[in-house]
């Protein structure tokens, strides 16, 4: 036999004669006459019914040799089908993405982008073959005054499907092809901050100030542009685009990712 507790929230379950109900007012509620029954996982069991036989919760310490039972976290939904996650849908041009819609393809071109009929030819080549969206990379002015030509002509040979630009290090690039893609793409450690030169590894609170009012100068015209042409943006982090402030607070970790992505984040 073995007793544990549970949020009531999370299961509202407790013993009775007949098998399991629910209970009505407790912040725990204790688990009782029911079997356990050890897993491979360490300190994971599996709490089933004596009477019914089937799965109720699968429940682990809440810490090492506590008595309370707690749901063990899982890394998805369910390992038999899919559940998706509710999301708010999104529009990227004319193709809605997220909440009950299709997932959707995209991918990128391969092509120079200043090679206008030849990024053009592989737009068409993978709109063709299905894709949904297709990301574009736009390095500098040259490219972003391409990406109108680009815009363009496959206007002109009806292909309206979205396009990304793919932006690095250059805050004028990315308000100037907002008047023209679809959706603009940014990583926050190398658009209004450098991607860390490990040039300076202490901050004052003042030098850390300082560059939050920068990068709010910087980034809050995109998003104001943004909204007037109704564009989508992506606001992507990963370890190769931290900068020299988040790596001397947080270092190369996955909290200074999730900062990095945040301090952008609050400026919209």
């Amino acid at each position: 036999m073995a007793a544990g507790a549970v949020p009531a929230s999370i299961s509202c379950l407790k013993s009775r004669d007949s098998g399991l109900g629910f209970a009505k007012s407790s912040e725990f509620v204790r688990l009782s006459d029911l079997k356990r029954i050890k897993s491979c996982r360490t300190r994971v069991s599996v709490i089933r019914n004596s009477n019914l036989g089937s799965d109720i919760a699968e429940l682990q310490p809440a810490s090492e040799g506590s008595p309370l039972l707690v749901p063990r976290q899982k890394y998805c939904e369910s390992l038999h089908k899919t559940v998706r996650r509710k999301t708010r849908t999104v529009m990227v041009g004319n193709v809605a993405i997220g909440s009950e819609h299709p997932i959707r393809i995209q991918t990128m071109t391969t092509s120079d982008t200043k090679d206008v009929a030849g990024t053009v030819e592989e737009v068409m080549r993978i709109a063709d073959k299905g894709a949904d969206i297709v990301r574009i990379t736009v390095q500098g002015k040259k490219e972003a005054d391409a990406c109108f030509e680009i815009k363009n002509s496959l206007v002109q040979k009806n292909y309206n499907i979205p396009l990304v630009a793919d932006i690095h290090f250059a805050p004028s690039v990315a308000l100037r092809v907002a008047e023209c893609f679809e959706k603009i793409r940014v990583n926050p450690g190398n658009f209004a901050d450098r991607r860390a030169q490990f040039e300076k590894l202490e901050y004052t609170e003042e030098d850390y100030q300082k560059e939050l009012e920068h990068i709010e100068q910087v980034f809050s015209p995109l998003v104001e542009k943004c909204k007037k042409y109704s564009r989508a943006m992506r606001i992507g982090t990963n370890h190769g685009s931290l900068s020299d402030r988040i790596m001397s607070y947080y270092g190369d970790s996955p909290r200074g990712m999730v900062k990095n992505f945040l301090v952008i984040a609050e400026q919209g």
